[in-house]
């Protein structure tokens, strides 16, 4: 009975440790963030990489426009 009740202790302490190890783990929600290693990018840095996502994208929308008129069947105009 002893060495049961020595062994519900030594769990609940072990477990009460664990807890605090995880906790610390973790920054606390009202912890400030940790300064950014790069600076954020500067306007003429953003604009350049808008204008290349820009390029990029009616680049291959007028990829995709190519391919699917290319692969529509052709049509004889008359009717039946």
């Amino acid at each position: 009975m002893v060495a049961a009740a020595i062994f519900a202790a030594s769990v609940t302490v072990g477990g009460c440790s664990q807890v605090t190890e995880y906790q610390s783990a973790y920054p606390s929600v009202l912890a400030p963030p940790t300064p950014r290693a790069e600076q954020p990018m500067t306007d003429a840095e953003l604009k350049q990489a808008t204008d290349a996502l820009l390029s990029d994208r009616s680049k291959l929308s007028a990829d995709v426009q190519a391919a699917q008129q290319a692969s529509a069947p052709a049509t004889t105009g008359t009717t039946h």
